[in-house]
């Protein structure tokens, strides 16, 4: 059989089994919920097992449709990891805001079908369907609490920012496609060459063009500044079982795609794209850290993370921009893993009936829930970079990165990383603020005692998964060995 379809296998035979047991079973049923959740976890595992297992760089199939790298393979499998724990998140929590879990998961495995394809694809028309398989389910996801207002309100507005987003990304494919004739990522990537090497002005300005609207519709999807305007207001209305899937394992894809772009096809133009990198990870730091800042009270745990995103996206940009592929992947992975910590360690310090919300709601809850509140503390010290957690490691990787024998960082390169490095230490102060709430002792009012006293929602499986991604955190701090990352 082929390999490539034998690795999707899982995922295509999985959406099937949902879509029957979506039509043959009544959704209430704790079986099907149970069934449903098995089905969709064996074929995540099974999927990421394959990917690895089956697929070798340098693999081509349908006429270099589907391409296989060394990086691709590990965004795929990696991702795909990444949303086996966000999936084993959902398993408590769906029952909780009254979701039908059984079409919840038939979008997730729709959405991570996207995510396999996206980092493989060898063409453009294979890209533009990933990218769309990708797009489309976290639309769905953002809006899935159909009883929540602010779902409803998230899921129009990442639908209508989203379609301007694949609207510019569609204007990239075709003025691609207008300046080299070619639908093949190697083709492209050859064609400019020509263009580059033999000064063809009006056609090489036409891949340029093309460039802009790709980065344009890629800095909105990863909430890199100034596109993450929507950001904020998208994770505050999205339940948390679906920002698990849209903040993670579908960032990890898409920030992917931008680096099979910029190495591949664009590789030619990295005069023109490395300054941008440069620039937009400069306003995302200084924007991200300023504005998050300004997220405390009792609504701003949500907000929080989305501006602490774009913080982590400018310092993505920056490895993408250093050509470092280790550091890339080990910082890309890292952040994925911490995200879905923080989200799951959310989910168990939740009551019954509602989640934590803001800061205030956290109060006093480190006395009484312990292991919840110290991991969700390592997974912030993560996020803002203290040393043995994989944060750290990956900022690092990126720092060290500039000063590796023979890298020649362009005009302002450094400037840039001073500053990203410093408004980092800006992410300290509310990092430190949702530590200080758990754990240091304050008085509280009665109503605040009374909140704090109530029952938890952790269920079995958010715990599992926050000492699951606590643990990882740890051991890729601790095992960092270089700059370069294996």
């Amino acid at each position: 059989m082929n390999a490539y379809l034998f690795s999707q296998l899982p995922l295509l035979i999985g959406f099937g089994l949902l879509l029957a047991l979506a039509a043959l079973r009544p959704q209430g049923s704790p079986r099907v919920n149970a069934l449903s959740q098995a089905i969709t976890l064996l074929a995540l595992g099974l999927g990421a097992v394959f990917t690895q297992a089956w697929l070798a760089p340098g693999d081509a199939f349908f006429g270099g449709a589907i391409r296989v790298t060394v990086i691709g393979r590990a965004l795929a499998y990696g991702a795909l990891g990444i949303a086996f724990l966000a999936a084993l998140l959902s398993s408590d929590y769906l029952a909780k805001i009254h979701a039908r879990p059984v079409e919840f998961r038939m979008v997730l495995l729709a959405q991570a079908i996207g995510i396999f394809h996206l980092p493989l694809a060898g063409d453009l028309a294979t890209l533009f369907i990933a990218f769309e398989l990708v797009s489309i389910p976290s639309y769905v996801l953002a809006g899935f609490n159909h009883r929540d207002g602010r779902a409803n309100e998230a899921g129009i507005k990442y639908l209508l920012l989203g379609a301007l987003s694949s609207a510019l990304f569609l204007l990239g494919i075709a003025f691609l496609y207008g300046a080299t004739g070619e639908i093949s990522f190697d083709g492209i990537q050859n064609q400019i060459g020509v263009f580059w090497l033999s000064g063809s002005g009006s056609k090489l300005l036409l891949a340029k063009v093309s460039l802009a609207f790709f980065l344009s519709a890629l800095f909105f999807k990863v909430a890199a500044a100034p596109f993450h305007a929507w950001l904020p207001d998208v994770y505050q209305g999205t339940n948390l079982a679906s920002l698990a899937l849209i903040a993670a394992p579908a960032k990890v894809a898409l920030f992917g795609l931008i680096a099979l772009l910029l190495w591949g096809p664009f590789a030619y133009l990295h005069e023109t794209w490395k300054p941008v990198l440069i620039l937009v990870a400069l306003v995302s730091a200084v924007l991200g850290n300023l504005q998050a800042l300004t997220q405390s009270g009792r609504v701003g745990l949500k907000r929080v993370l989305a501006f602490s995103s774009t913080v982590n996206a400018g310092f993505i940009l920056l490895a993408l921009f250093l050509d470092s592929a280790g550091a890339f992947l080990f910082y890309l992975t890292a952040y994925g893993i911490t995200v879905v910590g923080v989200l799951a360690a959310f989910m168990a310090l939740g009551t019954r009936t509602s989640d934590v919300e803001g800061v205030h709601d956290l109060r006093g809850l480190g006395r009484r829930h312990p292991w919840i509140a110290s991991g969700l503390t390592v997974l912030l010290f993560s996020l803002a970079g203290i040393p043995l957690t994989a944060g750290f490691a990956g900022k690092f990787a990126v720092v060290a990165g500039a000063f590796s024998p023979g890298f020649e960082p362009v005009s302002g390169y450094l400037p840039v990383l001073i500053a990203s490095v410093v408004f980092g230490l800006v992410s300290f102060v509310f990092y430190f603020r949702i530590v200080r709430a758990l754990w240091v002792r304050d008085t509280l009012s009665g109503a605040e005692l009374e909140a704090a006293s109530q029952l938890r929602a952790a269920g079995f499986y958010a715990p599992i998964v926050l000492a699951a991604c606590v643990f990882l955190v740890l051991l890729m701090g601790v095992l960092m060995r270089s700059p370069g990352m294996p």
